[in-house]
């Protein structure tokens, strides 16, 4: 069953014509089937592969024959395979895709999305990229491993971009916004929303369906972020223009449908809004929200949204002081969610219970809740190494060769030998004398790489300064309040937002940029812009020495996600901080 909520495209491209993918909610996970001699001859051998791609789609989405439509598509597969077929192969692998994740098969579903896209890309088809890799993200996404979900939705977006298809831009826009908020970076992921919002708000009405529920998606994310950002009037305002909206449509909607969905995303406006409560401290009123919004899901039976809304009632009870009724909802997720590993927060959730036995002084079930912990965070961990590891069974293995193949036999060098070994004396000479500039060079370079990373290291074994004694030597007590301000902000990551003005900062420390300046000036010797900058590559310096996902990037990704809209100025102002590029801090590290 499916554990978060995700957008997926709702259609898969043929070579005749487009098919809307059904949910298919209520079928039963799939069984063995036979094929009848005859229909393998037809997969195997006809000559017209749109036959054989329409039948395949109408056993699925006209017969409903999960199974029979499977067993089609593994033997189409196999003919492709056989054929060295690109277009059947993207076919087969796609069906098998959305299939498979429609049945929480998600291994399967990641490797088939997966081999998928990179047929996709290599047939330079870029609306089955589009599509392979939202598929491909939403099946990171849905077994948690965020990081890895984040790059196809990357991808997926630069190429709807590309296509001027702002409905499909703007989805992907909201899924990396949902990613980057699980990942706990609120700042990027507010960016995120905004900029699906601004496409959105350029766009005519109507809206499609598809561009109405990313509207609201995003509204509802904004909210959330706002929260964890402690923006609470911006907070409460986005919740009322969110509500608005539904109230409206709620109004012109005549399907029982359409009027259900604005229901269950009314129940999650309220939801949210709980969330901005219970971070104002606000405890009482948070429940009402929780309360209103537990109900409409109830009915609906979205039984992951249920255990998040009782994970925060939970919390709202327990700094109520009602321990008791905490630990009664806690424990009866715990049951309703057996050993999924993959139900959302569910680590917040035994580590709630286990404070809560800490503060009622019961240490059986303390230790109880933390061995279950660890014991989550085990099965998490394996499940995750497991889901990386299929990228390396053998058809993905193939694949790659397959392409590294190509690769070689279209770069083969038509040069004639003599005229390479006349080209490699001369190039022998002039690398000779150019050996000694570039072996002097190399050793500063390595010098300065070892002593960043010196730095780092030493920073991280060392005490964090006490916030008041930082600015203790101020005299300027109004300077002195600001730089306070300032340094708490600092723990948000705000300088990551390409947003990070010296006005929104500002506003953000509630003073205005004369008085902010001058606190810079004064007392850290610096412009705001070069603030910005020192904190920005200290992050960054940081980031891509521990975190082996974010060293995959581009330089023009790893730019964006640090706040700058040019990787240009990105990499002039760590070559200025650090002496080096960050290519060749980037190759070090993993070297």
């Amino acid at each position: 069953m499916m554990k978060h909520i995700v957008c997926i495209l709702p259609f898969i491209r043929t070579q005749a014509r487009y098919f809307i993918f059904l949910l298919l909610s209520h079928c039963m996970l799939a069984q063995e089937a036979t094929i009848a001699k005859e229909m393998q001859l037809f997969i195997s051998e006809s000559d017209s592969l749109d036959r054989i791609e329409e039948m395949i789609q109408d056993t699925f989405y006209q017969e409903n024959d999960i199974a029979l439509g499977l067993e089609y598509c593994r033997l189409y597969l196999e003919r492709g395979k056989k054929e060295e077929n690109d277009a059947i192969q993207l076919f087969a692998n796609s069906q098998i895709a959305y299939i498979t994740f429609q049945q929480a098969d998600y291994h399967e579903a990641l490797k088939r999305s997966y081999i998928a896209a990179r047929f996709a890309e290599r047939a330079k088809d870029t609306v089955s990229s589009i599509q392979n890799n939202v598929l491909l993200g939403s099946t990171w996404y849905v077994m948690g491993i965020y990081d890895e979900a984040l790059k196809p939705y990357l991808i997926a977006k630069e190429l709807a971009a590309e296509t001027q298809n702002s409905s499909n831009e703007v989805l992907c826009l909201v899924n990396i916004a949902n990613i980057r908020a699980k990942l706990k970076r609120y700042g990027n992921a507010l960016d995120s929303f905004n900029s699906a919002l601004k496409i959105l708000n350029e766009k005519e009405a109507p809206f499609s369906p598809q561009d109405k529920a990313s509207l609201l998606s995003s509204l509802l994310g904004k909210v959330l972020c706002l929260a964890e950002l402690k923006r609470f009037d911006e907070a409460e305002e986005t919740y009322k223009k969110g509500i608005a909206i539904i109230d409206e449509d709620y109004k012109k909607s005549v399907a029982i449908a359409e009027k259900n969905n604005l229901e269950i995303f009314k129940a999650r406006f309220n939801i949210n809004l709980g969330k901005v409560y219970y971070e104002k401290g606000e405890y009482f009123k948070s429940l009402g929200f929780l309360q209103e919004g537990k109900e409409k899901l109830k009915k609906a039976g979205l039984q992951n949204n249920l255990y998040i809304t009782d994970f925060y009632i939970a919390q709202n009870l327990s700094k109520q002081g009602k321990n008791e009724e905490a630990m009664l909802l806690l424990d009866a997720i715990f049951k309703r969610a057996g050993e999924d590993s993959y139900t959302d927060r569910i680590e917040e959730m035994y580590t709630l219970a286990g404070d809560i036995s800490k503060i009622q002084n019961n240490k059986e079930k303390e230790a109880f809740y933390l061995r279950e912990l660890k014991d989550i965070l085990q099965k998490k961990s394996e499940k995750q190494s497991a889901a990386k590891d299929l990228l390396y069974e053998d058809d993905i293995k193939k694949y790659e060769l397959e392409n590294k193949k190509l690769a070689n036999e279209n770069t083969q060098s038509l040069a004639d030998k003599k005229v390479i070994m006349i080209v490699s004396i001369v190039l022998v000479g002039l690398l000779m004398i150019g050996f000694l500039v570039y072996h002097k060079r190399a050793k500063l370079k390595e010098q300065k790489f070892l002593a960043i990373i010196d730095a780092i290291s030493k920073k991280a074994t060392e005490p964090k300064p006490l916030k008041t004694t930082q600015n203790s030597a101020i005299k300027d007590e109004k300077a002195k309040a600001i730089l306070e301000k300032l340094s708490a902000l600092e723990e948000t990551h705000f300088y990551l937002s390409e947003n990070a003005t010296l006005h929104n900062t500002a506003k953000l420390l509630q003073t205005n940029t004369t008085y902010l300046s001058k606190a810079l000036n004064a007392v850290k010797k610096q412009s705001f812009s070069q603030y910005l900058n020192k904190l920005r590559i200290e992050y960054v310096l940081v980031k891509l020495k521990e975190d082996a996902v974010f060293r995959s990037y581009t330089i023009h990704a790893i730019s964006k996600e640090i706040g700058y809209k040019s990787a240009t100025t990105f990499i002039k102002e760590f070559k200025n901080k650090t002496g080096l590029n960050p290519s060749y801090y980037i190759k070090k590290i993993k070297g």
